[in-house]
């Protein structure tokens, strides 16, 4: 089931053993590295055919051999290693499992060599990358499903934190630009960045795994961990934050400073210090009610907001206490009004219902954003899907022990920006 598994993640696993060819295709039918709709005879080999004359064939001959064998029996330890090499040429990432002295020249050649811990030699684990305590492959496939669901998490992490931060940023430029008092003060920028986003933040860090993460194609090795569709939903999500607080806090002025809300007419009023506190305390509640349900958002780029909405643990937890440092903030005497400037008991019914429209209107408008987000995370992985399929070659006969017979070979092209992980070695 592993091995299945590693097939969905895009992981080519490929076995080399010192068997003979009819053990080794035997035991990789039993554990599924050759499928029953595989020929044996282009997907199985003895590592002679590798040096039908004593040498080595021309690295692009090589290269067309591995690109679809599956099984290599008889293996010399310069024959892993070779084959090793010709992955690497493809451009593909090449994970090399092994426990014996002859492992060693290919663990230390691949990009990464993981070497079994408990039958494992001492040279074959100072040969490699890491090892594994349980020898199991099973934990190679765990291994790279938690590995795609931190990288997964720093993506979200970094998705919030910066459209937050894009919207807090606009919401100011917006007040200067137009000449309306500015929403907030610097100790509740620094309230809002400590308290309220930074919690939420970390939880999207140890977000876990979303159930198809294994299903998902790997990502080649120069991509950068923010893509440009990101990029799209941080902006899209950022305008969305700015639009609906903004605009709260435009009524909140109309409601408490009558009707006015340029600063140059606000300062005329009587107990304008007063009233602006009022307003710019709805828009301060609504800012990060807002932000406590864009963090919930930012759980997934393609699933709704309400799908397995309490997964993360930490994400509660992060929320309850945004939420109590809130509360205590607008409606602890002196610490509201005196330091931080809110005044929170003194907004009325008006203010805090007024304050929920930024949330309300966060979520229906970030969610019909996701919808766009969702569209180009799919064309992302069809691209990659794409790119998962190698360029049609001949086929490859095996005639003998030491003859290989092919058609007119292919030059293979290295694709730099390819990530392809193939897990080999022994017996699993």
């Amino acid at each position: 089931d592993s091995v299945v598994a590693a097939r969905g993640a895009g992981i080519r696993v490929v076995m080399i053993t010192g068997d003979y060819l009819l053990t080794a295709i035997a035991i990789a039918k039993n554990v599924n590295i050759l499928q029953p709709s595989d020929d044996v005879e282009t997907s199985a080999m003895d590592c002679a055919n590798l040096r039908p004359d004593g040498e080595y064939l021309r690295p692009e001959e090589m290269d067309m051999i591995t690109r679809s064998t599956r099984v290599f029996a008889r293996a010399k330890p310069e024959d892993k290693l070779e084959i090793v090499k010709s992955i690497q040429r493809q451009g593909q990432v090449a994970a090399m499992t092994g426990d014996g002295v002859n492992d060693a020249p290919a663990l230390n050649q691949a990009d990464i060599g993981v070497a079994m811990g408990i039958q494992g030699t001492e040279v074959a684990k100072g040969a490699s990358d890491m090892v594994l305590t349980d020898d199991n492959f099973c934990s190679i496939v765990n291994a790279v499903e938690k590995g795609r669901s931190i990288y997964a998490g720093i993506q979200k992490f970094v998705a919030f934190i910066m459209s937050v931060h894009i919207a807090e940023v606009m919401q100011i430029f917006i007040c200067i630009v137009v000449g309306i008092p500015v929403m907030r003060t610097p100790l509740q920028i620094l309230f809002l960045i400590l308290v309220t986003d930074l919690p939420p933040s970390i939880a999207l860090g140890m977000e876990p795994g979303e159930a198809h993460i294994l299903k998902m194609r790997p990502r080649p090795k120069e991509e950068p961990i923010v893509l440009m569709w990101m990029w799209l939903a941080m902006i899209m999500n950022g305008a969305v934050l700015t639009i609906v607080v903004v605009a709260v806090y435009l009524i909140s002025l109309v409601n408490y400073c009558d009707g006015e809300i340029l600063q140059e007419n606000i300062y005329l009023l009587d107990s304008y210090t007063e009233r602006l506190s009022k307003a710019q305390t709805v828009a301060f509640i609504s800012l990060v009610w807002s932000e406590n349900i864009r963090a919930y958002i930012s759980r997934s780029f393609t699933n709704p907001m309400w799908h397995d909405i309490f997964g993360n643990k930490h994400m509660q937890k992060a929320i309850v206490m945004a939420q109590i440092c809130l509360y205590v903030a607008v409606l602890t005497p002196y610490l509201s009004d005196r330091i931080l400037g809110l005044r929170g008991l003194e907004i009325g019914f008006f203010g805090w219902a007024l304050a929920l429209a930024g949330p309300a209107g966060c979520f229906i408008l970030s969610e019909s954003c996701k919808l766009i987000s969702a569209y180009q995370a799919k064309k992302h992985q069809d691209s990659l899907s794409m790119a998962d399929t190698p360029p049609a070659a001949a086929p490859i006969k095996v005639v003998g022990s030491k003859n290989v017979k092919m058609a007119a070979p292919v030059p293979v092209q290295p694709v730099k920006k390819r990530w392809f992980q193939c897990c080999m070695g022994g017996i699993f």
